[in-house]
């Protein structure tokens, strides 16, 4: 009698050893079968019936067991991608983490390979903080940065789909009076969205980072010069998209935590997601962040980063994994009745095209083209396109990914300042699409 199917691999660095899982169609979580001869054996005495329910009763506690304390990794029995695709990308990823955080020494790191219904894959490594024996798990919150980006902007895209407010607008409408120095063009409100303001970004991270009141940076944002009109050029701006949650707010009456919640979070479940430094300390799992000291070497932060929370909407949202497999799969087409088709088709498509990729992705051959849509950043890659974005705080780096035509993801959390995130997305790429790896060997 087989309870389960698994492959044993390398965990690092947590206190056991973990079972990786690589479920459907569903060979990995077999329902236990007692064979038929046991069945049928003609057992019509007490003392063997008795026996026969101790032995259903040991299956059910030893599968129990497995359950609750190996974190395993699921999928649905009506997993679209076949068996053989779903173990293929399964262990290349498990091993290529696993050997990853092994060579930097990092703390850990939970990842998930979602479709429209399924896990495909799922597992959280190592620890909350290194030192110490507490695993991170799928419920554990991580600081997500810049991944608040696409729950923010969907979020906008939610009101519209209530009246409440248009991406085509523009943002004088909500704010009365706002006009950034040289601007002679309609700022939209889908401008703010994209990065296409037209307004440098050059010094603004400098000022969240030294404690500037949100009052200063709205009223700086719209003392220096444009460099171009809105819409005509690509400048990735934390304070710039910020100022949706001001649109937001202007146009409900309602605070951004409060629309957040109630539109996004309650709806999808994501019940440990917050904005704000204050729930993030409240919350009991939550991992710690590492940095790198002088000798390259990962150790814990005593303190979380605090001033990415004044732009809440670019940067300040606190989410577990648990919390994010929903999101992706309401970017997958699951929940219709809460995002529309329509709704996500003009949130991933592409607003503007970059002069060329950024630097941290120049290096892998088969980028083609890059851009970002609203509060999604998209590459062409080996010649599927790829709607994707990352994020970085002290400590923690956090990505969000899928293929659009293939209807499959892949989220990465991060408690380390490492390339993790990155180097796992290009995996995974690499696995999918059954290309030439994209970048040799494991880099930190």
């Amino acid at each position: 009698m087989r309870v389960f199917t698994s492959i044993k691999v390398p965990y690092y660095p947590g206190p056991r050893n973990s079972l990786v899982q690589i479920l459907p169609g569903s060979r990995i979580l077999r329902k236990a079968k007692l064979s038929q001869a046991f069945l049928n054996s003609g057992m019509t005495t007490v003392g063997n019936r008795k026996n026969m329910f101790k032995c259903l009763k040991s299956v059910l506690l030893a599968t129990l067991f497995i359950l609750t304390h190996y974190q395993p990794t699921f999928a649905t029995p009506s997993s679209s991608l076949p068996q053989e695709k779903i173990e293929h990308l399964a262990t290349g990823l498990d091993r290529f983490v696993a050997a990853f955080l092994k060579k930097v020494k990092s703390p850990g790191c939970v990842i998930a390979v979602v479709g429209p219904q399924q896990t495909y894959f799922l597992k959280a490594y190592g620890v909350k903080q290194l030192g110490k024996s507490i695993p991170i798990t799928q419920k554990t919150i991580f600081q997500l940065g810049s991944a608040s980006k696409p729950i923010s902007a969907t979020l906008a895209l939610l009101l519209q789909s209530q009246d409440k407010l248009s991406i085509e607008s523009s943002v004088t409408d909500y704010l009365a009076g706002f006009k950034l120095n040289g601007q002679t063009n309609p700022l939209l409100v889908k401008h703010l969205l994209s990065h296409t303001s037209g307004l440098p970004r050059y010094g603004f991270n400098a000022l969240i980072e030294a404690s500037a009141t949100r009052e200063t940076l709205y009223q700086k944002v719209q003392n220096i010069p444009v460099t171009a009109q809105p819409g005509e050029s690509f400048d990735y701006h934390n304070v710039m998209f910020s100022l949706i949650e001001d649109v937001m707010e202007a146009s409900t009456n309602q605070s951004f935590e409060t629309l957040m919640k109630n539109n996004l979070f309650e709806p999808l479940k994501m019940k440990r997601a917050s904005i704000g430094y204050q729930n993030l300390k409240e919350a009991t799992d939550r991992a710690i962040p590492h940095t790198k000291n002088e000798k390259g070497k990962c150790i814990a932060e005593k303190n979380y980063s605090k001033t990415y929370y004044t732009v809440s909407s670019a940067g300040g949202i606190n989410a577990s994994m648990e919390d994010l497999i929903p999101f992706l799969q309401l970017h997958l087409g699951r929940y219709p009745e809460i995002l529309s088709p329509e709704a996500r088709k003009i949130l991933h498509t592409s607003q503007i095209t970059e002069d060329e990729p950024p630097s941290w992705l120049k290096k892998f051959k088969q980028i083609e083209k890059t851009g970002y849509s609203l509060g999604w950043r998209w590459m062409d890659y080996a010649g599927e396109r790829v709607v994707y974005h990352g994020g970085w705080l002290k400590g923690f780096h956090a990505m969000i990914a899928f293929l659009p035509e293939h209807n499959i993801g892949l989220i990465v959390l991060d408690n380390a300042e490492t390339k993790l995130t990155i180097m796992t997305l290009m995996e995974f790429l690499d696995l999918y699409l059954s290309i030439t790896p994209s970048a040799q060997g494991t880099q930190n």
